[in-house]
């Protein structure tokens, strides 16, 4: 990816971490089995923002994409970025307090 797409820009967010949190939860779970581009999309934006996870959320997270298995992730691509984004979330689950 450029660098370009990279930069960082002030935002400002009406409410509290656990808001913004709460609400990447609620991505990952409405692209979860999707087939399409926002699966890639929404695991590599909580991937790049882990900042503004709770504990709490990255631990949802990791279970709703576990249970996701039983039903499947979708394509074979859609598979790969939840395995990666799962693995990537429980390393990350140790280091936030």
């Amino acid at each position: 990816m450029e660098d370009h797409y990279k930069k960082q820009i002030p935002i400002t967010i009406n409410g509290e971490k656990e808001d913004l949190s709460a609400m990447l939860v609620g991505a990952v779970r409405y692209a979860l089995g999707r087939r399409t581009y926002i699966v890639d999309w929404t695991c590599e934006f909580i991937t790049n923002n882990i900042h503004l996870l709770t504990k709490k959320d990255i631990g949802v997270m990791i279970r709703d994409i576990e249970e996701q298995k039983s039903y499947g992730y979708g394509d074979k691509c859609d598979e790969e970025d939840w395995l990666a984004l799962l693995d990537y979330l429980r390393k990350e689950e140790i280091k936030v307090e």
